[in-house]
């Protein structure tokens, strides 16, 4: 927030729009409320959650991921877990902005880039 202030008239339209939200969350946070992280299973495409007396975002409060993107992973999680990347963006229908996204949230941590196995990874 400090930041967006100290840009001043330099700040973008989508830091402006974001000011009023860090405002909240800011609030909330004063106010006890405590927030747990992005999931690629628990958290629901488009609704924040209440787990064990905390806020789970949904998938789409992740800047840049749509909600037609969140729908596709809910969607395919239903019918059972993703083994890799390439099973999410096949069974999801999402590319590679959307992977990159999960990525920088650490949703996909420890999870395989493709659905083949090397002898590699069995070593392990």
């Amino acid at each position: 927030m400090a930041e967006i202030k100290r840009l001043g008239n330099e700040a973008s339209k989508k830091d402006e729009n974001m000011y009023p939200i860090l405002e909240i969350v800011l609030e909330m946070y004063e106010r006890g409320f405590n927030f747990l992280p992005i999931d690629l299973y628990k958290s629901d495409a488009i609704k924040f959650k209440i787990e064990d007396g905390a806020i789970r975002p949904p998938l789409n409060s992740i800047a840049g991921m749509g909600g037609i993107a969140a729908m596709g992973i809910q969607e395919a999680r239903e019918k059972g877990e993703f083994i890799s990347k390439q099973d999410i963006k096949k069974r999801a229908k999402v590319g590679d902005a959307t992977i990159a996204l999960l990525e920088k949230f650490g949703c996909l941590e420890g999870m395989s880039e493709t659905n083949q196995l090397s002898l590699f990874d069995s070593m392990m």
